[in-house]
């Protein structure tokens, strides 16, 4: 997705289809934010960076809602609650290092006058 701005509350639904959400180059408008995911019969892949605070508390009916990634970051991180429903789909939330080629060229791009 590249460098993007996570508002409070987000909300992703995947209705027999899927949506990729990459929080990794994201900057996050509070210190909590809210994603909300729901599907039916399709796929939410959440991926975000290592260090932050992760809590990940979705029901699933016929699919799978991963919570592998619940867990504390590093003091001062931003705090990514995942909440929802998946019915016959799935919610995948893992945890990945940032993409250090992407943001030292991003970098470069806002450096320039």
């Amino acid at each position: 997705m590249g460098r993007w701005v996570v508002p409070r509350n987000y909300v992703g639904v995947a209705v027999m289809g899927g949506i990729e959400l990459d929080l990794r180059e994201a900057q996050f408008s509070e210190p909590e934010v809210t994603i909300h995911a729901y599907t039916l019969m399709g796929g939410i892949e959440i991926t975000v960076p290592e260090d932050v605070d992760v809590d990940v508390s979705g029901f699933a009916f016929m699919g799978g809602f991963d919570h592998n990634a619940s867990g504390p970051g590093v003091p001062g991180a931003p705090r990514v609650r995942i909440l929802g429903f998946a019915l016959m789909g799935g919610v995948d939330v893992r945890r990945k290092p940032q993409k250090a080629s992407t943001n030292a060229r991003a970098d470069r791009e806002l450096d320039k006058p």
